[in-house]
């Protein structure tokens, strides 16, 4: 069986040359490596409620962790931070490196950010005002060299807090170039509070002014610019039966004392259902129109997630939504916490990283973003070896970022009890000619799968998944410049599902939950249209030849975007010479297309 990287896949199937590199999605997988690379040397208890953030606080250009814990009983939980040494992240919470970090407190958010505009981070945590307002450390560099943080909490915040602090977030609330911080309240006879940044990380107190009377039970808090003024918003999440849910527009058609206010006459505007449990709201362009959607993560299972996808702005300049309910089983049926979005495969698209609360059939849930022309759809994309069922990694909260340097985003976990680690590495990848029968071997419950095929018009690959289990689902994607439709049948070749988003290039996927517990399933491709010109063909005269080598040959060093960069790596250079070289003739014929595969139980 052959088995190596998809680039090396592409090269032989191109007579060395890379055909298709550049122009389609990577494959996404997941590997847990904690082990290796996170050593904690603070003890936990277990049903941490975290909060993760990340940034370089030593400058020594890779990012760090800070984790904020908690929990509802308001026992001891242990703050985390942990430096970055080429990869590994080792736990420095305490002396020398910041000095009473890991106490007994309860915490709620840290917050890397620089506060006082010298070039280094500093750290903000939100604490439970049952045991003490928030913290701000700052970063000592004498020499230009990190050496410690200090708590100078006492000089340069105001004692001020009325409540019970729970989420919030740390922005340019007013837009004069430094970090303020906004915090909800919980619950009962608080206020939000907002504290203003002086601009050399001293705060002031603006509440009253700035934000509006509320008693509500603050879940969370975030931030995005909902109505694209250029000014950014804030989304406040809230506990079921106090007040509902909110966007505060910040000094929205200039109707508050200026930017940053978010406490003027007709600020706020209600989302969602109150007597629902929601708890995060985490604002991302999922169709990738301009404006900023919201994924909702809820705990009640009765109601769960779901997208509210923004149609643009009403007469009064607020985001008008519309809820869809299009999300996997995965993230309704299931009790969500907070969620993370990045663009995990770098596609061009936002993914979701969604937290699950404690329940034996739970597990974090990958949402792979498949939306073509604006046309919002997920499928769920976990590889189960990273992320088995049960409460393994269950928690509240996680980051995405790149922690090794390798130019893909991971994904650090704050989990109940100790945190945890996953790089993103290759899918289990194959060449069509190597797969034995058509048959792709080990996908139920495994990594996922990435089968790299070519076809001509109206030919039609077949592939077969065997030994899918009990609750068993499937998701299948399917990239390449023709276009397809992308079926899936069951083991007698009865289709079961149909897939064609047509037009050339346009991604086909979907994901299939079948009704029983079938064994087998093939997916079948199908080539509609071959008369694309190929991207070979740089003059369209339907041959690759002369001409095209020639205006290769002048686009020919540094050329970003140009047509013969089909590589895409921002040169036309030897590598682009020698594809055009391989598909010199006749235009068009079999092109690659990578079709994955992810299954797993629900």
């Amino acid at each position: 069986m052959y088995r190596a990287s998809l680039s090396i896949a592409m090269m032989l199937a191109m007579g060395g040359t890379p055909a298709l590199a550049g122009q389609l999605p990577g494959t996404l997988n997941y590997t847990n490596v904690t082990s290796g690379r996170i050593n904690q040397t603070v003890g936990e208890q277990t049903s941490n409620e975290k909060e993760v953030d990340f940034g370089d606080f030593d400058n020594d250009g890779d990012l760090d962790v800070v984790i904020a814990s908690a929990h509802s009983d308001f026992g001891h939980r242990r703050n985390k931070l942990y430096r970055n040494d080429a990869g590994v992240f080792n736990e420095v919470s305490g002396a020398p490196i910041i000095p009473g970090f890991s106490g007994t407190t309860v915490s709620r958010n840290a917050f890397f950010r620089d506060f006082n505009n010298d070039g280094w981070l500093d750290i903000w945590i939100i604490n439970d005002g049952n045991s003490q307002s928030d913290q701000l450390y700052i970063a000592q560099t004498a020499g230009g060299q990190f050496s410690h943080y200090v708590d100078e909490t006492a000089a340069r915040v105001p004692v001020s807090n009325t409540g019970a602090a729970c989420g919030g977030v740390s922005i340019d609330a007013n837009m004069d170039g430094d970090f303020d911080v906004y915090m909800g309240n919980y619950p009962n006879n608080s206020q939000d509070q907002l504290r203003d940044n002086t601009g050399t990380g001293f705060f002031t107190n603006v509440t009253s002014a700035m934000v509006p009377t509320d008693f509500n039970y603050v879940v969370d808090v975030s931030s995005a610019d909902m109505n694209g003024d250029g000014k950014l918003d804030l989304l406040i999440g809230n506990w079921a039966g106090f007040g509902g849910n909110w966007i505060y527009y910040n000094d929205n058609n200039g109707g508050g004392s200026g930017v940053g206010d978010f406490k003027y006459a007709n600020s706020t505007q209600s989302l969602g259902n109150a007597s629902a449990n929601e708890n995060a709201m985490e604002p991302g362009d999922f169709d990738g129109d301009g404006d900023q959607d919201i994924y909702w993560t809820n705990r009640l299972s009765s109601t769960g997630d779901r997208i509210l996808r923004n149609n643009g702005n009403d007469g009064a300049n607020k985001a008008t939504f519309s809820t869809l309910n299009i999300l996997p089983s995965s993230v309704t049926v299931r009790l969500s916490r907070k969620a993370t979005v990045a663009d995990l495969n770098n596609d061009g698209r936002v993914d979701i990283f969604v937290m699950k609360e404690s329940s034996t059939t739970s597990r974090p849930t990958i949402l792979r973003n498949t939306s073509v022309n604006h046309v919002i759809s997920f499928v769920d994309w976990t590889p189960n070896p990273a992320f088995p069922q049960g409460s393994v990694h269950l928690g509240w909260h996680a980051a995405l970022f790149d922690t090794n340097g390798d130019g893909d985003m991971d994904i650090f976990l704050g989990g109940w009890a100790n945190d945890h680690l996953f790089e993103q590495v290759p899918a289990n990848e194959y060449a069509e000619g190597d797969l034995v029968g058509g048959v792709i071997p080990n996908v139920y419950n495994q990594d996922p799968a990435a089968v790299l095929g070519s076809a001509i018009l109206d030919e039609a690959d077949t592939y077969t998944i065997n030994g899918l289990g009990t609750n068993a689902f499937i998701s299948v994607v399917l990239n390449g410049p023709d276009d397809y439709r992308l079926e899936i049948l069951d083991a007698n070749n009865v289709v079961l599902m149909t897939v064609d988003r047509g037009g050339l290039g346009v991604e086909e996927a979907v994901q299939y939950d079948p009704p029983g517990s079938p064994t087998t399933l093939k997916l079948r491709v199908t080539v509609l249209d071959g008369g694309r010109v190929s991207i070979y063909d740089l003059n369209g005269d339907g041959t690759v030849g002369i001409l095209d080598l020639l205006a290769l040959l002048a686009a020919w060093g540094p050329n970003r975007g140009h047509p013969a960069d089909f590589d895409g790596d921002g040169t036309v250079g030897i590598l682009d010479l020698l594809a055009l070289l391989a598909n010199w003739g006749e235009a068009g014929g079999a092109n690659d297309y990578i079709l994955e595969v992810l299954s797993r139980n629900t």
